[in-house]
C-alpha cells in the first residue's frame, strides 16, 4: 500500500508539472481581460506624458494618467516570451527586448509594435537595451551577447567585447561619448569613443552588478547583489561602496533630471535613495508590493515603480508614490 501511494504522488506531481509548463493556448488570454496585478513587470519608461511597461507572457501596456489605468497592447498570444527591458528612442519610437533574443519596435509610442528580430532556436534573452542619440542602439544579453543598430533599432548586427560570455545585464551613458556597461561576476566594461571600443575595467566587486546610472559629470552608480551599491567621481576609474543598511538584491532605479538624486529599488519593496555626492539620503521598504524591478520619475515628481506584483495595488491608487 506505501509503495502504491509513493508511485501515485509521483505521477500527481509528474502531472502537474507537464501542466505548469505545457503552452496555453492563445484564446486564454485573449478571451480574458489580462490581470496587470499578476503580470511581473521588468522595465518600465516614461515618455511623453505616457507610461509604458513590459513584462513577462510579452505583455506590453500603456497609460495615459500616470498609472492610474492600463490600456494592453500587446499580450503572449503575439510574441509569447518574456519582454526585459524597454528604451525610448524619442516621444514616438520604442524599442523593447526579451526572451528568444526578441526585438520589438514601436513607432506610435507603444500603441502598436512590429517584431524586429527573434531566436526561438538558441533562445537566449536580451536583458537590456540603452541608446543616446535614438539612431545608434545597442542591445546586449545573457553569454555576452551584443547587438549595434544604426538605423534607430531596424536592424541590428553582433559585436563582439572583450569579455568571455559572461551575461551582460545594464548599460548607460553620458553626452561625453562615455559608456560603462555591467555583468555578471563583477564585470565592469567601458567605452570613450560612444562603444566602437571597450576596455574591462579592474574588478571593485566579485558578485553580479544589475544596474548603472550615470548622475552627472563623471558620477556613475553600480548596483546588484545583496544591495551592494558602488559610487564613482572619476568615470570609472575608483569606486567606493555605499552602505545602505541592508544586503537585499537591487534590480532597477531612476534618476532626476537635473542627475543630482537617485532612486534604487529590489526585493522587498526596497528603495534606496542617494545624492550625486553618493551620500546615502534614505533607504527602507514599501511594504505590500513585492519585489521591484523599475522605477520612473513622473513630471509631478512623483515616483511610480513596478515589478513582482504588476502594474495595479489594491491599496494604491499608484503602485507607490514617494516625493
Amino acid at each position: 500500500m506505501y509503495r502504491f501511494i509513493s508511485y501515485s504522488f509521483c505521477v500527481l506531481v509528474a502531472g502537474l508539472v507537464f501542466f505548469a509548463f505545457s503552452p496555453r493556448g492563445g484564446n486564454e488570454i485573449a478571451d480574458q481581460p489580462l490581470n496587470l496585478s499578476r503580470v511581473q513587470i521588468n522595465d518600465l519608461v516614461e515618455v511623453g506624458g505616457r507610461l509604458v511597461a513590459v513584462g513577462e507572457r510579452g505583455t506590453i501596456a500603456v497609460s495615459e494618467d500616470s498609472g492610474r489605468s492600463w490600456q494592453v497592447t500587446h499580450k503572449d498570444d503575439e510574441v509569447p516570451v518574456t519582454l526585459t527591458d524597454l528604451t525610448a528612442l524619442n516621444d514616438q519610437l520604442l524599442i523593447a527586448v526579451g526572451h528568444d533574443s526578441v526585438i520589438l519596435r514601436s513607432e506610435d509610442a507603444g500603441m502598436s509594435w512590429d517584431v524586429v528580430m527573434r531566436d526561438s532556436e538558441l533562445g537566449e534573452p536580451l536583458l537590456g537595451s540603452w541608446s543616446d542619440d535614438g539612431t545608434e542602439v545597442f542591445a546586449y544579453g545573457s553569454f555576452g551577447k551584443f547587438l549595434v543598430s544604426k538605423d534607430a533599432g531596424k536592424t541590428f548586427e553582433q559585436k563582439e567585447l572583450p569579455i568571455y560570455g559572461e551575461h551582460l545585464s545594464a548599460m548607460a551613458g553620458d553626452s561625453e561619448d562615455t559608456l560603462i556597461l555591467v555583468g555578471e561576476m563583477g564585470l565592469v566594461l567601458r567605452s570613450h569613443d560612444g562603444g566602437g571600443s571597450w576596455e574591462k575595467l579592474k574588478p571593485f566587486y566579485d558578485g553580479s552588478l544589475f544596474g548603472i546610472a550615470h548622475l552627472n559629470s563623471s558620477r556613475w552608480v553600480a548596483y546588484g547583489m545583496r544591495g551592494h551599491v558602488f559610487f564613482t567621481s572619476d568615470n570609472g576609474d575608483s569606486w567606493s561602496p555605499v552602505d545602505v543598511g541592508h544586503e537585499l538584491p537591487l534590480y532597477g532605479h531612476a534618476v532626476s533630471s537635473s542627475g543630482k538624486h537617485m532612486v534604487i529599488v529590489g526585493t522587498a519593496g526596497v528603495l534606496v535613495s542617494l545624492n550625486d555626492q553618493g551620500d546615502l539620503l534614505e533607504s527602507g521598504n514599501m511594504n505590500g508590493l513585492g519585489t521591484l524591478t523599475s522605477a520612473v520619475i513622473l513630471p509631478t515628481g512623483e515616483i511610480f515603480v513596478a515589478g513582482q506584483r504588476g502594474l495595479k495595488q489594491s491599496s494604491h491608487s499608484l503602485v507607490a508614490a514617494w516625493n
